[in-house]
């Protein structure tokens, strides 16, 4: 990855204009731009996840998994599962926070609760988090999960 600054006076004060230039659009591309999207934003302390009879008030930093099943988004946290409605880009967008990464199709895991990776069949890997949880990682979402690794 390269960087370059380019001066433009043309620009007012403290506006600044960012182009990310790749030869397609990737996984990793995506990340780089979602982060620069929440550059400037505080990620949440407290996240409210709906549920069919009441809002469950969580810790970003109590989740392990979010998994999509059907219709239906189960969260799994340090103390309970929590079943809600919802799709799953926009409670990670709600989160606003670089430890949960997109792991397969319908699963996002906070780093700070992966122990370990083992391969798995067909060139994906398992991941296996805290409170005894484990779930696949896909071969497309690998090489993200790697880079935020620093593998």
């Amino acid at each position: 990855m390269e960087i370059h600054f380019q001066k433009n006076e043309q620009l007012k004060d403290n506006e600044i204009n960012v182009t990310v230039t790749a030869k397609e659009r990737s996984p990793k591309v995506d990340a780089l731009l979602a982060h620069l999207k929440s550059y400037e934003s505080l990620p949440p302390t407290i996240i409210p996840i709906k549920s069919e009879d009441h809002v469950v008030l969580l810790k970003p930093q109590d989740i392990i998994l979010i998994d999509v099943t059907g219709n239906n988004l189960l969260i799994y946290a340090k103390q309970t599962v929590i079943n809600s409605k919802g799709r799953l880009y926009a409670l990670v967008a709600k989160l606003n926070n670089p430890n949960f990464v997109q792991i397969s199709k319908h699963a996002v895991i906070n780093l700070d609760h992966l122990l370990s990776l083992e391969d798995s069949f067909a060139g994906g890997m398992t991941a296996f988090l805290t409170g005894d949880l484990k779930t696949s990682v896909s071969r497309k979402y690998l090489g993200l999960l790697e880079q935020r690794l620093g593998l």
